[in-house]
């Protein structure tokens, strides 16, 4: 079971939180989910020059928005474009919308150790040095790292994995928190995965 499903889904209401957090009737419930993908995908389209970490959406008497901010060098460019994403979600939803910026650059994520790899795979480094050096980073912060990256590495014809491992990962102990990140990046051989579990002390 522990590599069958997201380790974060896996553990909610024990060790991670909801990121949305709205409750309606059984019958209301597609309606108010078609409205939470709507609302992450007009963030995610306007502040697609920031490296966001996590989106809270709350649902109440006003749409409360947490944006949690991995680094904080486009706060001036978010402020230019905070006008035109209220009205428009305001055209849509008819509410009033409250955001919260909340900074995120002091906690070590997998979605952060991920923006950095993409870096590095874009500036054709090797990929085995690359995962390596990402892992033994962290290591005296972490209790375990894992990197993963498949597909064609390096421009091979036959594809494969690549992965390196310290510490551990427990992904069947629910009480224990562990951080996971999936995403892809197009390289001119093909399209690369990369996954990530963190398990934070």
């Amino acid at each position: 079971m522990g590599k069958k499903i997201n380790p974060i889904f896996f553990r909610l209401g024990k060790k991670t939180n909801y990121h949305s957090l709205w409750y309606c009737k059984k019958k209301n419930f597609s309606f108010f989910l078609k409205k939470d993908i709507l609302l992450r995908e007009i963030i995610k389209k306007f502040f697609f020059f920031i490296d966001l970490n996590n989106i809270d959406i709350i649902f109440a008497n006003k749409i409360i928005i947490n944006l949690y901010l991995n680094n904080f060098e486009n706060i001036l460019n978010i402020e230019n474009y905070l006008d035109l994403l209220i009205l428009e979600i305001y055209k849509i939803f008819k509410k009033n919308i409250l955001f919260n910026l909340i900074n995120n650059i002091f906690t070590i994520n997998s979605k952060k150790i991920s923006f950095y790899l993409i870096n590095y795979i874009n500036n054709k480094n090797s990929i085995k040095k690359i995962i390596k050096k990402e892992c033994l980073k962290y290591s005296d912060f972490l209790n375990g790292c894992k990197i993963q990256i498949s597909g064609r590495l390096e421009g091979i014809e036959i594809a494969r994995k690549e992965w390196f491992l310290f510490g551990r990962i427990p992904l069947h102990t629910i009480r224990l928190y562990i951080d996971y990140y999936y995403c892809e990046i197009i390289t001119q051989y093909g399209i690369l995965g990369i996954k990530i579990w963190i398990f934070k002390k």
